[in-house]
């Protein structure tokens, strides 16, 4: 992947791979996952439910916020089982224990571990794209209420913290990619934080994306490509 200072896409061609200097930036800690609200309390029986994903050592996991708006009980022992999905996930324990649990007007983080499971992968008809999302159904095992949630996947809960490529071998990697499956876009109105270099190259090392190289744009003050892996 490369990218421009000045918000100008990027291109990368064999003229100008071959000049290429290596650069990092610094270490990052492992961001938090980005949650969202996926419950309700009118549909779940009070209870509200925050969910995202995130990767914690090689492993991904299914975080969850679980806060009792107003349940006279509880929430205590809950079960979760996923639909078939573009990733073949499936929890790798279906039991949720809330220890404590959680009384009308707290709340509890849980960490469900998702494996792989073939025979959870979802069929993607030819030529169509595959769907990001999760579908999931909850059963709170104290009031017997089953309550059903779908949330988009994190993809850099999938990336590698080995995913720093060799200089040599990013090149042959893009060399070897049709330009036909080259996409670019454009991002405009960043803050000056967003195109400074050195502080994108920190924020994505969190996100197990690395900074492989950077070099200047000839011919072009002031823009400069980055290129990450």
């Amino acid at each position: 992947r490369a990218m421009g200072n000045d918000n100008t896409p990027a291109s990368a061609n064999d003229g100008g791979m071959g000049d290429l200097f290596g650069g990092g930036g610094g270490a990052a800690a492992a961001p938090e996952a980005r949650m969202s609200k996926v419950c309700t309390p009118e549909k779940s029986g009070g209870i509200e439910l925050w969910a995202g994903f995130r990767q914690v050592g090689g492993a991904v996991k299914l975080e969850l916020d679980i806060r009792n708006i107003s349940s006279n009980v509880p929430v205590s022992n809950l079960a979760i089982q996923l639909n078939k999905n573009a990733f073949g996930f499936s929890p790798g324990s279906q039991q949720i224990i809330c220890n404590p649990p959680v009384p009308m007007g707290g709340s509890g983080k849980q960490t469900v571990e998702l494996v792989n499971n073939p025979n959870m992968l979802v069929q993607v008809p030819a030529g169509q794209p595959a769907s990001p999302q999760i579908q999931v159904a909850v059963k709170n095992m104290a009031t017997g209420l089953v309550f059903y949630f779908a949330a988009n996947f994190a993809f850099e809960a999938l990336f590698s913290s080995d995913g720093a490529l060799e200089r040599t071998a990013f090149i042959e990697s893009w060399k070897s990619i049709d330009d036909q499956k080259e996409l670019f876009s454009t991002v405009s109105d960043l803050p000056p934080s967003s195109t400074d270099i050195d502080q994108v190259a920190a924020k994505f090392q969190g996100y197990n994306i690395f900074l492989i190289a950077r070099r200047p744009v000839p011919n072009a003050v002031g823009q400069e490509v980055a290129y990450f892996s």
